[in-house]
């Protein structure tokens, strides 16, 4: 992975927001859950299914087919099959299906044959005094299941609308009747949020995602009221289709269009329509009733993108905004621009971390933006001098070393006013003697054959002879005194 890739990931994860690890750490539990309690009961059931089928396998070859040799009979494959069908019934019959809603078939068959042969129909008369009709069946049935299945969070937390709990549209949003559901939710919630989270107040998107989680069970109901769907009114509603064609409907529409794109409707109609497909395809008949308001909630999200008015940015992303698009446009101009743009962003985010007590990452940041600045050419004096001013007000800590190297570099680069004051911060703070000394002639030297600050740089070479009148230094040091005397 080169650093291109690795600064885009930085940049990408700095954007993300607290309330964005929430949502997302809150949609891995909703999937946890939904997988625990609707997806495990079938890897059960098929283990258990596959137990079945082995032990089988091993007492057909240890016994079975040769009690059908010792009679006589040659153990065909249709014997096996007929055998294996008795086999598996008997285990069925010992220990019910682990799938919730297989065991819900099996239960329907066993309350027929004791409601039309057992007594269930004299124990009604005798309860109720009159002979009971084919809804009197269907209640009891209802009502006998519902015993069993209330012991089951896909079915005491899903909403019935036949049965107008309307306190379980609490909890019903929880439930995602398939997997392609909870994925495509998953991904384009995500989505959706992200996007209308820099239109709206987070308020007013959160209020939207809360009414319609709510509203969505209300509406299916009213729905499933109508002859139509009637018959599917007593089926268990969950999810948050409806939820999330609002979503997309609003993400899809905006007030202007710079706020959103071709692609980003085509992207909201696609997830529309493939929530709508595998509800009508995939999920259960009260999802019917689903699909054919998922058209509504995406037309009333439309509208409230279009109506709500976007929410005030913040200064600090205006700032943001205000400083990229500078940058964004130094850089079309030409590579040298953009790098340019680079370090006075760097800059910028180096003096955010320094005023909010970062300081490490601070001093990494100016120090690198210093030496980028040095690299430019020409060198721009102004933004030198603002960073070293800077650094100073925000007592960022530059040893003298770095200072005087910077020095040294600025005076490489002919820039003599940078480098004189890189050096006078750096002998302010240098305590060996002879490294002040060095810096002493380099400062001096810089003075005088550049003309500024000639006096100051006379009495500085003059130090440094006086400090040391043998050496080379010293020598040099001589040399350009005589030279300033001609």
């Amino acid at each position: 992975m080169n650093k291109s890739s690795i600064s885009n990931i930085t940049a990408l994860l700095k954007k993300i927001k607290p309330i964005h690890y929430l949502v997302v750490l809150a949609i891995i539990g909703i999937g946890i859950f939904n997988g625990a309690t609707g997806i495990m009961p079938q890897i059960k059931q098929s283990r258990y299914e596959k137990g079945i089928v082995k032990s089988f396998d091993k007492w057909w070859e240890e016994e079975g087919a040769n009690n059908f040799r010792r009679v006589g009979l040659e153990p065909t494959e249709q014997i096996r099959q007929e055998e294996f069908e008795q086999f598996r019934n008997r285990a069925f019959a010992l220990k019910p299906s682990y799938i919730v809603e297989d065991r819900i078939e099996i239960m329907k068959k066993d309350f027929r044959e004791w409601w039309e042969i057992n007594g269930g129909k004299e124990a009604f008369i005798e309860k109720n005094n009159r002979y009971p009709s084919e809804s009197d069946f269907r209640n009891e049935l209802a009502v006998w299941i519902d015993n069993y299945t209330d012991k089951f969070a896909r079915y005491n937390m899903a909403f019935i609308p036949k049965k107008e709990q309307y306190d379980r549209l609490l909890t019903s949003w929880i439930l995602f009747p398939s997997v392609w559901n909870y994925i495509l939710f998953a991904v384009l919630f995500v989505f959706t949020v992200i996007k209308l989270e820099r239109r709206w107040q987070w308020f007013i998107l959160w209020g939207c995602i809360i009414g319609w989680t709510l509203a969505g069970g209300i509406l299916v109901s009213l729905l499933t009221s109508t002859s139509f769907f009637d018959h599917y009114s007593g089926e268990r509603y969950m999810g948050m289709s409806l939820t999330l064609a609002f979503l997309l409907g609003a993400t899809a529409f905006a007030p202007r269009k710079e706020l959103t794109s071709q692609v980003l409707s085509a992207v909201c109609f696609t997830g529309l329509l493939l929530d709508m497909l595998i509800n009508w395809f995939v999920n259960p008949n009260i999802f019917g009733a689903v699909t054919v308001l998922s058209p509504v909630a995406f037309g009333v999200g439309a509208f409230a993108g279009l109506k709500i008015e976007t929410r005030r940015k913040t200064r600090r992303e205006l700032k943001q905004e205000a400083l990229l698009e500078r940058a964004q446009r130094v850089a079309n101009r030409n590579p040298m621009a953009e790098m340019k743009a680079k370090t006075r962003a760097m800059i910028e985010s180096g003096i955010e971390n320094a005023k909010g007590g970062r300081s490490d990452q601070a001093l990494r940041l100016l120090s690198q933006a210093m030496i980028q600045l040095l690299q430019e050419h020409p060198i721009d004096k102004v933004a030198v001098r603002s960073l070293a001013d800077s650094m100073n007000k925000l007592y960022i800590e530059i040893s003298s070393n770095q200072w005087l190297e910077w020095g040294e570099i600025a005076k490489a680069k002919n820039a003599p006013e940078a480098a004189i004051m890189f050096l006078k911060k750096g002998l302010m703070l240098e305590k060996d003697r002879n490294f002040a000394r060095r810096a002493l002639y380099i400062l001096g030297e810089t003075c005088v054959t550049n003309k500024i600050e000639q006096e100051d740089g006379i009495k500085r070479l003059q130090k440094v002879i006086e400090m040391n009148s043998t050496d080379i230094l010293a020598k040099q040091a001589q040399r350009i005194l005589d030279n300033v005397q001609k």
